[in-house]
């Protein structure tokens, strides 16, 4: 049988030989330029790395191949079209989940097949987020997704770095220095229930859309507690700086402008798009850093000058006064740059995530009137009709800390994030290759029903009251991360939220607008591409003014 083998192999390398030999015809369109010779050499090579890396490797060489996935994979391009097509940005996510229930990782391809791993289990996350967490980097691709809008700051920092950044950083959210932005939130909270009472007299129908109320108003109180500007928005038609309208453009996109974001993602095509769809984002996300370079640029200038107590320079503690006066001790250490992109992280997290749980808090107050009662019970009972709550006072609400953890269990702010083993690492016993790219949902883990039970998908505040197994660990839920790359403004947002939260159940009552009652049981459609878990079109619910005796 050897012999055979060998008789054969013999066999072609004398036809190889021939077929390349001086008298052979096929040299008459070989090229006579050795150096166009070579450069074809190498282009071959090329071409047959990478179709070895596309269809050899992750089909029979790949050490992730065996790790279970869907089946119904498209040529070249993977999950991609599936993904684009899905109701919602998590759709995939949670039935993949819900089929391989006790697998720590689902694999599934896209562009090129090249392979994606979406985390699964508990323990999978712990070790990713926690016990391993630097040896796992935020992928560059992540930066055509989430930089153009959130910017680069401490959310793109790695390493030492990033333990750097983040302790500086930090002590800007301390409880301290959150019980000192509580005028703050208060007063933006009495601005947003002034601006419903306006809209409610300018709508006899008493429906109105509360997402875009709810961003302006957080906006501006997280103007004021990140940048000392007060926006406005609020207040007046003629803004001072306009966030508002650039957010807007970014994180609310027409159908082309989020496909071509979708594309860009995996291929940077952003720049020749000649297109408004794709051009109206890109000047909405270079305003963002115009506006935020003019106001780090004047705040140096109060920071530096000898007239600073009337410009309010020792008694402002916003981030942006705190990250210039640290620049100035530590010899510029921290450059122009560093603290854009720390405004930019928490200018556009901060608004959204706080917008964003009042928006779905709505939803839930109109839809389930039994909750809206208990919350509101609490809320008069507590703290009365009026009046200023404290600190303290806000932390004694036992149902609203229930209620506000449902809502962003329930609704997470965010989809998902990615990251990427920066080194060869094992994970749960799978050997995890370096570069190898791995998705965290949140909704993955707050809505499993191993971890929370076969009502998983219901919003039951209560069941904050007797949690079990891994929904009593931090890990129960990933709406804010875990680990040492934990959401830096959670204190701020839930505190905001809270304050917010409490002067609308104080002032309106909530029910279903005709866009809801037409809905019925069902879920509201959601946007999808998207970067946040916000409503298709807004949220319009049904509201009316409370009037106390």
């Amino acid at each position: 049988m050897d012999f055979k083998i060998c008789l054969c192999l013999a066999s072609v390398e004398a036809v190889a030989i021939s077929a390349l030999s001086p008298s052979h015809e096929i040299l008459s369109y070989l090229p006579s330029n050795r150096a166009l010779l070579f450069l074809g050499l190498v282009g071959l090579q090329w071409l047959l790395i990478k179709f070895y890396r596309i269809f050899i490797y992750p089909a029979f060489v790949s050490p992730l191949r065996h790790i279970p996935g869907p089946k119904n994979n498209q040529f070249f391009i993977g999950q991609l079209v599936h993904l684009y097509r899905a109701s919602t940005p998590i759709e995939l996510y949670m039935k993949w989940s819900s089929t391989w229930p006790e697998s720590p990782f689902i694999r599934y391809p896209i562009l090129a097949n090249k392979e994606i791993l979406l985390i699964n289990t508990v323990e999978a996350h712990k070790q990713i987020l926690q016990t391993k967490c630097y040896d796992f980097v935020k992928p560059k691709f992540l930066g055509r997704l989430l930089g153009e809008i959130v910017g680069t700051g401490l959310l793109f920092a790695e390493g030492h770095e990033h333990k750097r950044q983040r302790k500086m950083v930090l002590n800007v959210f301390s409880v301290p220095n959150m019980k000192k932005l509580l005028p703050v939130f208060r007063e933006k909270a009495d601005e947003m229930v002034s601006f419903m009472e306006r809209k409610l007299k300018e709508t006899p129908s008493g429906n109105i859309e509360v997402q875009s109320i709810y961003t302006k108003a957080t906006l501006d109180a997280i103007g004021v507690a990140a940048l000392g500007v007060e926006l406005e928005n609020l207040r007046s038609e003629e803004l001072k700086l306009d966030f508002l309208q650039c957010y807007f453009r970014m994180l609310s996109q027409p159908p082309l402008s989020a496909l071509i974001s979708f594309i860009h993602v995996n291929v940077p095509i952003r720049k020749f798009i000649p297109l408004e769809a794709n051009w109206g984002f890109v000047r909405a996300s270079g305003g963002v850093r115009t506006m935020l370079d003019r106001c780090i640029e004047e705040r140096i200038r109060e920071v530096k000058s000898t007239d600073r107590e009337k410009a309010g320079g020792p008694e402002s503690r916003d981030l942006l006064t705190y990250m210039i006066e640290e620049r100035e001790a530590h010899n510029d250490e921290l450059t122009i740059a560093d603290i854009r992109g720390h405004l930019q992280n928490f200018l556009s997290a901060g608004h959204e995530t706080t917008s964003g749980a009042l928006t779905w808090a709505s939803y839930v107050l109109a839809t389930r009137p039994d909750i809206q009662d208990k919350l509101r019970d609490e809320v008069i009972q507590s703290l009365g009709t009026v009046g200023v709550p404290t600190y303290a006072d806000i932390e004694n609400l036992h149902y609203m800390k229930n209620f506000l953890q449902e809502v962003t269990r329930v609704y997470s702010p965010a989809p998902a994030t990615w990251r990427e083993a920066d080194k060869d690492i094992v994970i749960c016993g799978q050997f995890l290759p370096k570069g190898t790219q791995i998705v965290l949902s949140p909704p993955v883990t707050n809505l499993s029903t191993r971890i929370w039970g076969a009502d998983a998908l219901e919003f039951k505040p209560e069941r904050w009251d007797a949690l079990a197994g891994d929904a009593n660990t931090p890990y129960g839920t990933e709406t804010f991360g875990n680990g040492p790359r934990i959401c830096i403004g959670k204190s701020y947002s839930l505190l905001a939220f809270k304050v917010m939260m409490i002067e609308l159940i104080r002032n309106f009552r909530f029910s279903r607008s005709p866009g809801l009652v037409e809905l019925g049981d069902n879920y509201p459609p959601v946007q999808n591409p998207a970067v946040t878990w916000r409503p298709k079109g807004g949220m319009t619910v049904h509201m009316e003014k409370i009037a106390w005796s």
